[in-house]
C-alpha cells in the first residue's frame, strides 16, 4: 500500500467521525423534538415539515455535486431513525 493510498484512508476516516459526530447531533435535537411535542401536545407525524426536510437536502446536496437519489436516499434512513427516536419517546412519555 502507497502512503498515498494510507493518508488519503487518513482523511477519509476522519470525514467519517465527522459524519458520525454530525448525526449524532442531529438525533439529539431530534429527542428534544420529541420532548417538545410531548409538552405541547403537538402529533409526532409532521409530513409537510419530512417533505421539507428532503427537498432542502436534495437541493443542497445537488448543489454540492451530489446525486438527488442518494441524498433522498440517506435523508430517508436519517427521518426514520429521527422518527423511531421520537416514536420511543413519545410513547414512553405516554406511559407515564
Amino acid at each position: 500500500m502507497t502512503d498515498k493510498l494510507l493518508g488519503l484512508r487518513r482523511e477519509l476516516d476522519k470525514l467519517d467521525d465527522r459524519i458520525l459526530d454530525v448525526l449524532s447531533d442531529r438525533l439529539a435535537i431530534c429527542r428534544q423534538v420529541a420532548l417538545h411535542k410531548v409538552e405541547a401536545g403537538i402529533p409526532m407525524m409532521q409530513t409537510s415539515r419530512v417533505a421539507e426536510v428532503k427537498s432542502r437536502a436534495a437541493a443542497k446536496g445537488k448543489s454540492k455535486g451530489l446525486s438527488e437519489e442518494f441524498v433522498l436516499s440517506l435523508y430517508e434512513i436519517v427521518i426514520n431513525e429521527a422518527c423511531r427516536i421520537e416514536n420511543e419517546i413519545i410513547g414512553n412519555c405516554k406511559e407515564l
